[in-house]
């Protein structure tokens, strides 16, 4: 199985400043295989994954326990600021459950969502992310 993370919306705050970066997306998980089709989505432009994106702790409900980004090494090269190894990291978001599994019909949302266990509250779900950033000036 194929699994596409798409936006499902615009972000709606992207913050850095010297506490470190915030980063608010909405996304939904496009699921693919001959079973599933291509339309079977974990999440939906009106019912989306919201992640909250930080370098900085968390505050999940339980039964998460707060977990820690961080802010990456930064360096400039008089035309790009770099920023490398940024952990950023989310506890608190829920999950919807899948739609439009099997032929784009959703014959099998009730499989697919027994499967992965969905729909999943806030507080039983976690993302840490590793990435680098680049500024450049044109």
């Amino acid at each position: 199985m194929l699994a596409i993370t798409e936006l499902a919306g615009s972000p709606s705050q992207i913050k850095i400043d010297v506490f470190g970066r915030t980063v608010r997306l909405p996304i939904k998980v496009r699921l693919v295989n001959l079973l599933l089709g291509m339309d079977c989505h974990i999440g939906t432009n009106s019912n989306p994954v919201n992640l909250n994106l930080i370098t900085g702790t968390t505050e999940p409900p339980p039964p998460n326990t707060p977990i820690s980004g961080r802010v990456g090494t930064p360096s400039f090269d008089g035309r790009t600021l770099t920023i490398t190894g940024n952990v950023n990291v989310e506890n608190s978001f829920a999950v919807p459950g899948a739609t439009e599994c099997g032929l784009g019909l959703g014959l099998i949302n009730s499989l697919v969502n027994l499967r992965l266990r969905l729909p999943s509250a806030a507080g039983n779900n976690s993302m840490s992310i590793v990435n680098d950033v680049a500024l450049g000036i044109p």
